[in-house]
């Protein structure tokens, strides 16, 4: 079955002709009732692999996928110095408890803390943030949801097109930050690297009530890169049983690991 997908999803990329191609497949197997889209971009082929092409092009909020934007950001103003950068934990405690102590940007980041990079986002400063945002061309652009809550269930939305449209563009170094800005994101982003020669790249967000332990939008976006190989993916859940940013990471990793990626 496996060799007969990779076999069917690559001769549609092949005989699509110039310019980047497409294939729509249905891959709710992995979606476990929940509803659902990802997205593929692979560059060597200049194609896209789409389940619900529709769930795709609809934007969400971002949660804590955005911590990829505020990094950038952080770095490119000078308000964080580099993946060490440390703050001290305020001493409120939280229902995450590797929350509760302090950290570093790189730490902050591989943790997703939000009290961490919403006071970054406070330092950085609201004029400023809408300007990047803007510049960085992410999703609809609104910060308007206030400087230290925007991205959290609130007025930013971005789909999962975008995502991977924004990672292309981090991963060519193309986006209006320091290329140095792009470098360091891009290592924070790093969770695996095997013998192979694989390294995936990525960011989970989750949006519900976490004291409630409740999840109902799971976010997991990221790059796989081999070589001078890289594919970019989002994977976007809601609804059903446990729709977080963990379980939007097992589905993609599944999806990928069936398109031997």
């Amino acid at each position: 079955m496996k060799t007969l997908f990779v076999a069917v999803l690559w001769f549609a990329w092949a005989v699509s002709g110039s310019g980047a191609t497409t294939t729509n497949r249905n891959l709710s197997a992995f979606f476990g009732g929940r509803d659902g889209c990802f997205v593929l971009y692979d560059e060597k082929e200049d194609g896209f692999l789409r389940h619900n092409p529709k769930g795709c092009a609809e934007r969400f909020s971002p949660c804590s996928t955005f911590k990829i934007a505020n990094s950038l950001v952080a770095l490119d103003t000078g308000v964080v110095s580099g993946p060490e950068f440390s703050l001290k934990w305020d001493g409120v405690t939280r229902v995450i408890s590797p929350w509760n102590q302090d950290h570093t940007l790189r730490s902050a980041m591989s943790n997703s803390v939000v009290w961490f990079y919403q006071e970054v986002a406070r330092r950085i400063g609201p004029e400023r943030m809408t300007d990047y945002v803007r510049r960085l061309d992410y999703g609809n652009h609104d910060t308007s949801g206030g400087g230290t809550n925007f991205w959290l269930e609130n007025t930013l939305r971005i789909s999962a097109e975008e995502q991977v449209a924004f990672l292309r563009r981090l991963w060519s170094d193309k986006l209006s930050v320091s290329q140095h800005s792009q470098k360091i994101t891009r290592d924070l982003m790093e969770l695996t690297h095997d013998d192979a020669g694989r390294t995936l790249f990525g960011k989970t967000g989750t949006g519900g009530d976490a004291k409630a332990d409740i999840a109902n939008l799971g976010w997991f976006v990221g790059c796989v890169t081999k070589g001078d190989r890289r594919v970019f993916f989002a994977t976007r859940i809601a609804g059903g049983r446990d729709s977080s940013g963990r379980q939007a990471r097992k589905i993609s990793e599944a999806i990928l690991k069936d398109l031997g990626l």
